[in-house]
């Protein structure tokens, strides 16, 4: 199943910022979408709640997301990630929605991210939502970053690969759920800038599933 993902980077510059024609994207084949919601303790993207409010005008399946900093308190990032999603009404748990996600792809000065701040993240959102977090990262940076922890075998991967192999699981993990396969697609509906394109490692059935649709 196909989707994708997307920040207020998708939108274009700030003079030229284009909202996307969310009934076009729908109709273009998208299965699924994954919103940047936050960053770090108090950064927002200015575009999730917008659109969160277009995928959910056509029904397409949504999740959220939140950049991690690894500098940062991670309990305190997954307060705030979590204090956006429910100001827009988002739980991770309703019809439609798929779990919140955590994006790890930037290390820390040192070259290196706590895991202790990693696991306090999620923990608080599980805690908070009801709802075990999906892991976004690539597997260097569990192996260069996290000294190759299995600690997070237990989450359900989304991994970034650009290439037509599969990507390589995660340290301890039998595979992954999401594959984040290209940062250069074109999605119809969207502001004419390149895309990141996702897979679902499953069938329709499947992600209904796991968005609660049945």
């Amino acid at each position: 199943m196909r989707g994708f993902d997307s920040s207020h980077h998708s939108h274009g510059t700030k003079t030229g910022e284009k909202a996307f024609d969310w009934p076009a994207v729908a109709r273009g084949g998208q299965s699924f979408v994954y919103l940047k919601a936050t960053e770090g303790l108090t950064y927002d993207d200015g575009w999730f709640g917008r659109d969160l409010a277009g995928a959910r005008s056509v029904d397409l399946v949504r999740g959220a997301y939140h950049f991690f900093k690894p500098d940062k308190d991670g309990a305190a990032q997954a307060d705030h990630f979590v204090d956006v999603l429910r100001r827009e009404g988002f739980t991770g748990s309703k019809p439609g929605e798929l779990p919140p996600a955590l994006d790890l792809e930037e290390c820390g000065t040192d070259g290196r991210i706590p895991l202790a701040q990693v696991t306090a993240f999620l923990r608080r959102v599980e805690q908070a939502t009801g709802t075990a977090p999906v892991v976004y990262t690539r597997r260097n940076i569990v192996d260069d970053c996290l000294g190759g922890t299995k600690d997070l075998a237990g989450y359900r991967a989304w991994l970034a690969r650009y290439a037509t192999a599969e990507p390589q699981p995660l340290p301890g993990a039998a595979g992954w759920e999401f594959w984040q396969y290209s940062k250069r697609a074109e999605v119809p509906g969207t502001a004419g800038q390149p895309m990141d394109a996702d897979v679902f490692h499953g069938d329709l059935a499947a992600l209904r599933r796991l968005a609660h649709l049945g």
